[in-house]
């Protein structure tokens, strides 16, 4: 669908890249400790506000708990309640912290050796995690592991129906399909033209993420 491609080249030129609202996410070089940030941040961000998902995963920075494997290695997981209370679901979220970042571990050694398997794999393997579903697994396998595969939020569903691009607005994988479909499969695309989508419905002023690494 060409008008898709076209409405990414409008926002663009208006808003310019991303990165710079987004120099943690949309970085073109991440550190590993970037990467773990923003896997760690996007099962925060679940249901909530990402001003609410940055103050806890602050509190997280703070007492050297920002790390897949240290987080992993946790027995006691109210040790993260009140640090990740600020991004709701302080009874789930710890477990899903520590689901995930157990199966980094206990499979890979960490987030570096996930890059280099099969995104379609990857998703699967996510997808079987305990409090990841499929925008999850998306996020993390487009920002935390820099591989071409769209997000599909509410952001999306809003800009599909703002734009008219699809009747369809609430089947995730018919939507994944249509823009998977329509522009190149690269990772800096997908990133810019997500993260374009929610500066598009809230603006530049309301979309900006401080950097936190």
């Amino acid at each position: 669908m060409p008008k898709i491609f076209s409405l990414y080249k409008i926002l663009l030129k208006e808003h310019g890249d991303p990165e710079k609202l987004w120099p943690d996410w949309c970085s073109k070089d991440k550190s590993l400790k970037t990467r773990e940030l923003i896997a760690l941040g996007a099962i925060l961000t679940q249901r909530t506000s990402w001003r609410n998902a940055d103050i806890a995963l602050r509190n997280l920075l703070k007492v050297d708990l920002l790390s897949l494997e240290i987080i992993a290695g946790i027995s006691d997981l109210t040790k993260l309640t009140d640090l990740i209370r600020p991004a709701g679901f302080y009874t789930t979220k710890p477990k899903r912290l520590h689901a995930f970042s157990s199966f980094v571990m206990n499979n890979y050694g960490g987030l570096e050796r996930m890059i280099s398997e099969d995104t379609k794999l990857v998703r699967e393997k996510l997808l079987k995690v305990y409090g990841i579903g499929p925008e999850t697994a998306d996020t993390l396998l487009l920002y935390a592991l820099d591989k071409p595969s769209f997000v599909i939020d509410e952001y999306t569903k809003r800009f599909v129906k703002k734009y008219e691009l699809s009747v369809e607005t609430d089947n995730y994988d018919s939507l994944k399909e249509m823009f998977e479909r329509s522009l190149t499969k690269d990772t800096t695309l997908f990133q810019n033209y997500h993260a374009l989508m929610i500066v598009d419905a809230k603006g530049k002023k309301w979309s900006k993420m401080e950097k936190i690494a």
